[in-house]
């Protein structure tokens, strides 16, 4: 039956697809913004998310879903949040802003127990990021890279130990980086 609506990120985990959006639905099953595909039709991951999925990202056997919302699976989750397979759990007091700024991951990455996080956001974890985090996986604990940026990051990849970010930005910590940059 498809999607009711867009579809923003896609992975695979353990030979499985995992779509993410602003879709609610897909027939008459309600998905909630993410779903995952058995072959012949798209799956609930528990009571879903409550706002739209704009990133997925895999480690080992969790799926890291960022985006929108504020709950998973019913449980408070500020923007990003994590899939064991059963159940939904939240990553710190997750990603968060002052009135006036976005409240957005727009970009997942991930590097051995490490996610990497950008958006448009202020704080993870309570701790000033300014739009990218990392959060590390084994000690449940966020940090900043630098300072930062004041821009939107849309897009995060790893090569090696390097984390490159695209986005909105023309400076980056004190590097001046038109829309592209290397931690």
């Amino acid at each position: 039956a498809g999607l009711n609506d867009q579809v923003f990120a896609l992975a695979t985990m353990n030979g499985d697809l995992y779509a993410g959006g602003d879709f609610t639905s897909s027939g008459g099953t309600s998905v909630n913004h993410i779903a995952k595909w058995d072959g012949s039709n798209w799956v609930p991951l528990g009571a879903g998310i409550n706002g739209r999925v704009n990133a997925l990202a895999v480690m080992g056997s969790d799926l890291y879903v960022g985006g929108e919302f504020t709950t998973a699976g019913g449980i408070s989750a500020s923007r990003i949040a994590k899939w064991d397979g059963t159940s939904w759990s939240s990553l710190g007091s997750g990603i968060t802003s002052p009135a006036g700024w976005g409240h957005r991951v727009f970009a997942l990455a991930v590097h051995g127990t490490d996610l990497y996080a950008g958006g448009y956001f202020q704080y993870a974890g309570g701790i000033l990021v300014r739009c990218i985090a990392k959060w590390d996986a084994t000690n449940s604990s966020w940090s900043a890279l630098g300072y930062g940026t004041s821009e939107n990051i849309h897009a995060l990849e790893i090569i090696g130990n390097d984390v490159y970010a695209g986005g909105y930005f023309l400076n980056i910590g004190s590097v001046n980086a038109s829309r592209i940059a290397k931690w």
